[in-house]
């Protein structure tokens, strides 16, 4: 229990003094007013998501440092998505920002394509890197293929979401880390239980 203490108050005073930048923090403005967050294509049609192609818009501007207070300090969906954006830049902090939110759960509304849930943002972020793997393996495919028209309209999105730079070794060593951060977890937890005698 100390130790989750120790973690809450190191974590508030570490972006308590951190700085965004103005850019991002122009962009990210009219973000804090969501508390859900959507996938790329919502509803029956496939519509564009304004939400996130407005985030898109901020990480073409945001560091990861930027990225890191947003993940921490912003809206709900400033959260999931900067969270998300730090895994695909291979910055070790989406690690932190995990192992946070698992501690001290926050839940969102997530909209997938025409599917809505509520799930804690260590949920979906853990889920989003085991749906990237096939991602990534198709996007290394692609990469040996005949450049075609379609293979290069597929690369061109698999890009657009931002996982040009993201390795098969990277996201295997996020799932270890993550794995052994859930492990720990149930294991305090485990100890925090009562023992109880039967007779």
């Amino acid at each position: 229990m100390k130790l989750k203490i120790s973690l809450f108050f190191l974590f508030v005073t570490g972006f308590s003094n951190a700085q965004i930048s103005e850019k991002a923090k122009v962009l990210a403005k009219p973000l804090e007013a969501f508390s859900y967050a959507e996938s790329r294509y919502i509803g029956i049609g496939g519509d564009k998501s304004t939400l996130y192609d407005h985030f898109r818009k901020l990480s073409k501007v945001a560091s990861t440092d930027d990225l890191y207070y947003l993940a921490k300090n912003g809206s709900n969906a400033l959260r999931l998505y900067s969270s998300q954006e730090l895994m695909k830049r291979n910055d070790k902090r989406f690690l932190e920002i995990y192992e946070y939110y698992l501690n001290y759960p926050s839940i969102i509304k997530y909209k997938d394509g025409c599917v809505g849930r509520e799930e804690n943002i260590s949920d979906h972020l853990k889920r989003e890197l085991y749906s990237v793997k096939d991602l990534i393996q198709l996007r290394d495919s692609l990469l040996k293929e005949k450049t075609d028209h379609f293979t290069k309209a597929q690369l061109e999105s698999i890009n657009e979401n931002g996982y040009r730079h993201l390795s098969q070794e990277n996201l295997d060593f996020y799932i270890a880390a993550i794995k052994k951060t859930d492990a720990k977890q149930l294991s305090s937890l485990d100890q925090s239980q009562p023992i109880t005698h039967s007779k």
